[in-house]
Formats: C-alpha cells, sequence, structure tokens
C-alpha cells in the first residue's frame, strides 16, 4: 500500500555509474534505519511493482552491487 520511489538515471540499455550506486545504497540504509519494517527482501525495482507497465532498473542494475554496498553504507 505504500512505497518509497527513487529515480536513477539510465534504462535497459545505459549501464549505472558508481557514484549512482554509492549514493542509493546511503540513502537506502538511512530509510531502512528510519523505517525498520523497512527490510532488504522489501527493496524492489520499479519493474516488480508494476511489470506490465514498467522495466526498470533494467537488465544493467547490478542487484548483488546494489545489496553489498548497502551492506556498508553509512
Amino acid at each position: 500500500d505504500f512505497s518509497i520511489g527513487i529515480e536513477l538515471i539510465g534504462d535497459d540499455e545505459t549501464p549505472f555509474t558508481a557514484l549512482q550506486y554509492a549514493v542509493l545504497a546511503r540513502v537506502a540504509k538511512q530509510l531502512t534505519l528510519t523505517y525498520p519494517a523497512l527490510t532488504q527482501d522489501r527493496i524492489v525495482g520499479h519493474a516488480d511493482i508494476a511489470p506490465e507497465r514498467k522495466t526498470d532498473p533494467g537488465p544493467h542494475f547490478d542487484w548483488n552491487r546494489f545489496l553489498v554496498e548497502l551492506e556498508y553504507a553509512l
């Protein structure tokens, strides 16, 4: 029923930058600290929420990289 959307610059054909991963991890880490119910398994892409309408973050988004950065953020 509730979500927080974070936009990144990129698409199905454009890789994301190291800076985007780092900043996304810091923002997501702060959100998980602020909202304890927001666990890693509840962090999903737009395509997971609305697969018939959205494809982002797309095939170039490295979820493993993001999760590692999230673990060490802040």
